[in-house]
């Protein structure tokens, strides 16, 4: 009778144990899946630069091999319904907050952002200039003020002067913002001071998923902001998406 029990006990205890790490497997095939999913996903995510928004363009050609191979659509029509709508929905939320800054008369450019390209819209008239930094030339002086860009808060920079009419920014977004992100970068300069107009544009807005895929732009000064043959210069940050931590890092040079 006790070798029965035993045998039962034992019996059990292997099951439960073979129970335990087969819901352990299905957790990660889960996870794991859902990542597959959105990074398949992200390939597709395209801009509508005639509506501000962003969408899955199941056309889109996502790579060099999509040319000659069509492994990147089949992955797509392979996509969870259910990652495929919580995309969806991301999107719909990022595309609303394009909406808001693209109606903002503070808001001078928008920048979009997506797998494979980087684009640069400029919305209404500013005193200040604002455009992506072509190739890849290193920048003859490093500007030391660094600007964070957080979730849920406004930061800034020292005030500082320089006689360059331009400054190149690298913006390098957090590696652990995987999702899709929002966030400001003003130039208070970029006005008369004082100001009695609330509504004049200083500000750039960056939206996009994934990866920034250009991330050096160059800012022009306002003309106004020139002292004693030097510019003034600030910048500040918002950051809206993610709500919290580090979205991004802004650096500048000559």
């Amino acid at each position: 009778m006790k070798k029965v029990l035993f045998f039962a006990c034992a019996l059990f205890a292997g099951m439960a144990v073979t129970s335990c790490s087969n819901e352990d497997d299905l957790t990660t095939v889960s996870v794991s899946d859902t990542q597959t999913d959105m990074e398949v996903l992200s390939r597709f995510i395209d801009v509508n630069e005639a509506t501000n928004e962003y969408y899955i363009n199941e056309n889109k050609k996502t790579r060099a091999l999509s040319y000659v191979s069509d492994s990147d659509w089949q992955a797509l029509q392979n996509v969870s319904p259910v990652n495929l709508e919580k995309c969806k929905k991301d999107l719909q939320t990022l595309n609303e907050q394009v909406a808001e800054a693209v109606s903002d008369p503070k808001v001078a450019y928008m920048v979009f952002s997506v797998n494979g390209k980087t684009i640069v819209k400029n919305l209404r008239n500013a005193n200040f200039g604002f455009e992506k930094s072509e190739g890849t030339a290193v920048s003859s002086r490093t500007i030391p003020s660094t600007l964070m860009v957080y979730g849920g808060s406004e930061q800034t920079t020292t005030p500082f002067k320089d006689p360059s009419r331009t400054i190149r920014m690298t913006v390098e977004k957090d590696p652990f913002v995987t999702g899709y992100y929002f966030f400001q970068i003003l130039s208070p300069n970029a006005k008369v001071n004082p100001d009695d107009n609330t509504t004049t544009p200083e500000s750039v807005a960056f939206s996009g998923t994934g990866s920034l895929f250009n991330t050096s732009f160059t800012w022009t000064a306002y003309y106004d902001a020139l002292e004693n043959g030097q510019y003034n210069w600030e910048f500040k940050a918002k950051g809206s998406t993610p709500s919290s931590g580090t979205i991004a890092t802004c650096r500048f040079s000559k």
